[in-house]
């Protein structure tokens, strides 16, 4: 310290983490991928697929990172940083601050990607209501609950909040979906996402009226039993 002025190094140091929360849409509900913890605190405690960021490391850089070491995926349709998170005491190992981020992805290749590991699962989240930012309700696909390491389930909650927020502003929802895809997936998202019923005449006038995010591919569905549906694509890149 000098004439009473702290030095850049007088200032505590915390640790910083990044927590991907990685989501898609199947059979109406809303998924993510969790990580087995293989070490100490919580070991055994299934967690997002995180990771400490290294010095001179981007905070993207390290995301990447943990998404392919701790979830198998390569390559995520979207990635989009939310907010930092720095509930006191969240980590018994000391302070640490965590940046969220939410990744979206067809069903399928989150699919791929927890195949044939045992320490990667794919977890129904579910909430009270219509509550959001509330503690997510973490489900196996064997219907049983867990409860995920740390605060994780506080962070998936406050996932989901900001996801809700935008879903209606951007074109976020189209990272879920295949390259052609129907109008009853597309409404299945939102709902999934929103925890709520749409008005299936009032969902297609409202994103078909948008030029700017969907377009009609002049296809239909193939080898299905029932009326074969038209197909969309998306008119951006996300």
């Amino acid at each position: 310290m000098t004439n009473g002025q702290r030095e850049f190094k007088d200032y505590p140091r915390p640790s910083l983490a990044v927590d991907p929360a990685v989501m898609t849409v199947h059979d109406g509900r809303l998924w993510t991928i969790l990580w087995r913890r293989q070490n100490a605190p919580q070991q055994g405690y299934w967690a997002l697929p995180g990771a400490f960021v290294n010095e001179g490391e981007e905070l993207e850089a390290a995301v990447a990172r943990a998404l392919r070491t701790k979830a198998n995926l390569d390559r995520t349709s979207y990635v989009e940083q939310l907010f930092a998170w720095n509930k006191v005491g969240r980590d018994p190992r000391g302070w640490v601050i965590t940046v969220a981020y939410f990744a979206l992805l067809p069903q399928k290749q989150l699919q791929a990607a927890v195949d044939g590991d045992k320490n990667v699962g794919l977890f129904a989240l579910e909430f009270d209501g219509s509550s959001s930012g509330r503690p997510a309700r973490v489900v196996g696909t064997d219907g049983r609950p867990v409860s995920p390491a740390f605060d994780h389930a506080e962070i998936l909650g406050m996932v989901v909040r900001r996801l809700r927020e935008r879903l209606w502003h951007s074109p976020v929802v189209l990272a879920l979906l295949p390259e052609r895809f129907t109008l009853h997936e597309m409404r299945t998202s939102y709902e999934a996402i929103l925890g709520r019923s749409l008005n299936k005449d009032s969902f297609r006038r409202k994103v078909t009226n948008n030029k700017m995010l969907i377009q009609p591919t002049g296809e239909y569905q193939q080898d299905v039993d029932h009326r074969p549906a038209e197909l969309f694509a998306r008119t951006i890149e996300l």
